[in-house]
């Protein structure tokens, strides 16, 4: 019977080959626990691995059975350093009043505002730097967005005619962002 070309004679893998399959082997058990758990939440679901859910482990500890939410960074973006970390308890979610929320949200709902917050998150940038680079008709139009986006509190000007991405929105910014990741 011929031998594979990756094998050696006797039918067994070269160490590099064994090598490179015992660490795909453990990239892919990495990988595989990510999604949920179960489709559905039940009493018989398997308890997730404390190796790849360390922060849901963390957060069970703290907030014990009722759980929560909990969302934290660290990131090296546009210069600065962002570490952030939120988290609130579910009966605090649940009785929130969630349409206070809607401007915030709502500020994001544009393309070009989600443009604009992309090349800030690059630094601060000014409103001419801001029409130049994504192409816009006129300044008007980037105050119009940078307008919506400072009431939803996604922007600020720290100084005149300069518009940056305030440090404690940055993470919350891109938690949004990859919560709308299909996965």
């Amino acid at each position: 019977m011929p031998v594979h070309p990756l094998l050696r004679p006797d039918g067994e893998a070269p160490d590099r080959l064994r090598a490179l399959e015992e660490r795909l082997a453990r990239l892919e058990a990495r990988l595989e626990p990510v999604r949920p758990a179960a489709d559905t939440p039940s009493e018989h679901s398997p308890s997730p691995d404390p190796e790849v859910f360390w922060a849901l482990q963390g957060l069970k500890e703290r907030l014990g059975e009722a759980g929560g939410v909990l969302f934290t960074g660290a990131v090296s973006m546009g210069g600065g350093r962002y570490e952030y970390q939120w988290a609130r308890p579910t009966e605090a979610l649940a009785q929130a009043d969630w349409a206070e929320r809607s401007e915030r949200v709502a500020a994001l709902g544009h393309p070009l505002r989600l443009a604009i917050l992309q090349r800030l998150t690059e630094g601060e940038h000014t409103v001419a730097q801001l029409v130049d680079e994504l192409d816009l008709a006129s300044t008007g139009v980037a105050y119009h967005h940078l307008s919506a986006l400072q009431g939803g509190g996604w922007v600020a000007s720290p100084r005149r005619g300069v518009w940056a991405i305030p440090v404690p929105r940055m993470i919350p910014l891109l938690t949004i962002l990859l919560a709308l990741e299909e996965g």
